[in-house]
């Protein structure tokens, strides 16, 4: 993942499809290999057969999102809902789990940014809840300054490759203060949460949409970096608490 000012996610359909989100850096940087059953709410999400992003599991039928992972760059509408799978129960991104393919896409129209949009995908069949694969709640507050927040996800290794890292990484990251990130993005976003890590660490291009949890509570997902990934300067990632009431009411709908 490369500066947030020259990089937005972008969808992929059988190859590459170019936006101005840059070739990708690395992984959760600096993280460890997940145990099977550890992070039984991570998710990842392919379109075209392709992995691109991750995905927090919500409920038997909901899975949550970055809205880049399902858009091309620059847009907020979404490529056809069933270009889309969702695979979890496995910490190998390419063997076991399941797949189900999404059936309706919903974009929350009410972000300041395209790149901390979020979007609710609906899948076809329901999950089937066992060790392997489990909702997580939302959380409904930020969580404080300086709080220690687990990140996770499927990023790419290094500069140029195509495919996801196949082993979900794990890793943590501390809460700071989102005027840091502002005075860094040059723009404030009431919707972010700012998570800081030492060199060498944080999150990565193909981490985007997955979780940043604490207290076993979805607070975040994952959405840009700032300069490179592995640098010293924080990433960002979506609050949930922002958006708790129009994620319930169109779960509920």
């Amino acid at each position: 993942m490369k500066p947030i000012t020259l990089l937005a996610s972008v969808c992929v359909f059988a190859a590459a499809i170019s936006g101005v989100w840059s070739a990708p850096q690395a992984r959760i940087v600096g993280g460890d290999d997940a145990v099977p059953g550890q992070l039984p709410y991570q998710a990842a999400l392919a379109v075209g057969g392709s992995f691109n992003c991750g995905a927090v599991i919500l409920s038997e039928l909901y899975a949550l999102t970055s809205l880049h992972c399902v858009c091309s760059a620059g847009s907020d509408k979404p490529w056809p809902p069933q270009l889309f799978t969702v695979r979890a129960g496995t910490t190998d991104i390419y063997s076991g789990g399941v797949s189900i393919v999404v059936e309706e896409i919903t974009v929350n129209p009410n972000y300041h940014d395209l790149s901390t949009g979020i979007a609710l995908l609906k899948l076809r069949s329901p999950f089937t809840f066992n060790e392997y694969i489990q909702p997580i709640p939302l959380a409904q507050s930020n969580p404080p300054l300086e709080a220690e927040v687990e990140i996770s996800g499927w990023g790419r290794t290094k500069e140029g490759q195509t495919d996801m890292y196949r082993y979900l990484q794990l890793n943590e990251a501390t809460v700071i203060d989102p005027a840091e990130c502002a005075r860094d993005l040059g723009r404030e976003d009431p919707d972010i949460l700012c998570m800081s890590h030492p060199r060498k660490n944080g999150i990565c291009r193909g981490d985007f949409g997955g979780p940043a949890v604490y207290n076993g509570q979805v607070v975040g997902i994952a959405s840009a970096v700032i300069g490179e990934c592995g640098s010293y300067l924080p990433d960002v990632f979506t609050s949930v608490a922002a958006h708790y009431q129009w994620i319930q009411n169109t779960m509920q709908a």
